[in-house]
């Protein structure tokens, strides 16, 4: 896409504007969306009120076989490319794979887009039945934003999203690190590892087994933030504090979701995108000690390459967990 076309500038400096770019591109992304979003709910609620908003949600989740296909769609390509690197396939399989994911990113980043807009709808249309109910016992009948204790729930949700964000891009990174001292220890342990075709192979069990651990433990954390924060705000600060919670990360989280989602897929995409030849007259300008005497380029070999690597590894905590999790933050929220 031409937004991922314009990457190879930013990357040539280095790693740092990469990665600027990258999230100035994620965040203008969440512009439309928001704008078609806000769109929607306004055009629902005028013709049936909030039962109008849960029609809408429950069109956009009637989408859930299309964007489960096209999900699905990225990961297989993925892990068809590494089974193919490990087996020492020809290249141009490898340059296949990487083709297919790329588009599967594309993909996946349109299936995201139904799941943050429909994980939006349906937290709108549980919090409205949440004050209705409020209504129907005698409490609280509209939300007020300039009562205090209203704004100030309404600021704490608006953070709850970034720290959500926070615990589980740090569990990620807990959990590479971990792979990466484990593979380390290997390496040193026997060095056959590292000539190919060795009868030797590597421990992949214990590294499946972090990676495992990992995703179990390090999910308990974010998951009782999630829930425990409507429950304990409601007992210290009431309803209207409350109230205030929930449209605080709605609002922000939906935010948050697109542009992480949007920038981990563009990192992601331009990667492969140089990876493949889409930079090779200008690396081969700026960088001619990786052109080889038959005046092939060794794109993987350049800092062009590498700047684009280091935005993909900051990316994927992004677009594959801290994006993806904020729709059970907008729905567990409401529900609790």
């Amino acid at each position: 896409s031409p937004p991922v076309r314009e990457f190879p500038t930013p990357c040539r400096p280095g790693a740092a504007t990469n990665i600027i770019y990258g999230l100035a591109l994620g965040y203008k992304s969440a512009i439309v969306p928001v704008f078609l979003l806000s769109l929607i709910v306004y055009g629902a609620h005028t013709l049936a009120g909030f039962y109008g908003i849960a029609l809408a949600a429950l069109g956009m989740l009637s989408t859930l076989a299309t964007c489960l296909a096209i999900d699905v769609y990225g990961p297989v390509c993925d892990n068809a490319g590494g089974i193919a690197e490990m087996c020492e396939l020809h290249p141009s399989v490898r340059e296949k794979t990487d083709a297919l994911d790329a588009a599967g990113n594309t993909t996946a980043a349109i299936g995201k887009g139904f799941a943050i807009g429909s994980a939006c709808l349906v937290g709108l249309a549980l919090f409205g039945a949440f004050v209705t109910r409020l209504s129907a016992e005698g409490g609280i009948t509209t939300v007020d934003l300039l009562d205090p204790i209203t704004f100030a729930g309404l600021l704490v949700g608006a953070m709850l999203p970034y720290w959500f964000s926070a615990m589980t891009m740090k569990s990620v990174g807990m959990a590479a690190n971990a792979m990466v001292l484990e593979i380390k220890r290997q390496f040193d342990a026997n060095p056959n590892l590292l000539i190919p075709n060795h009868p030797d192979r590597p421990d992949y069990d214990t590294c499946i087994k972090i990676s495992t651990d990992a995703s179990l433990q390090e999910m308990i954390a974010p998951g009782a933030l999630v829930m425990l924060s409507p429950v304990l705000c409601g007992v210290c600060f009431g309803t209207r504090c409350v109230t205030g919670l929930l449209a605080g990360g709605i609002a922000s989280g939906i935010q948050m979701a697109i542009s992480s989602s949007n920038t981990g897929g563009a990192w992601d995409n331009a990667k492969k995108y140089i990876g493949k030849g889409g930079l090779n007259d200008l690396i081969a300008r700026v960088e001619p000690d990786v052109v080889n005497e038959l005046g092939d380029v060794k794109q993987k070999k350049s800092q062009i390459y590498k700047a684009a690597v280091t935005g993909d590894t900051v990316g994927d905590p992004l677009k594959d967990t801290s994006g993806p999790a904020l729709n059970i933050l907008m729905k567990l929220m409401a529900i609790i």
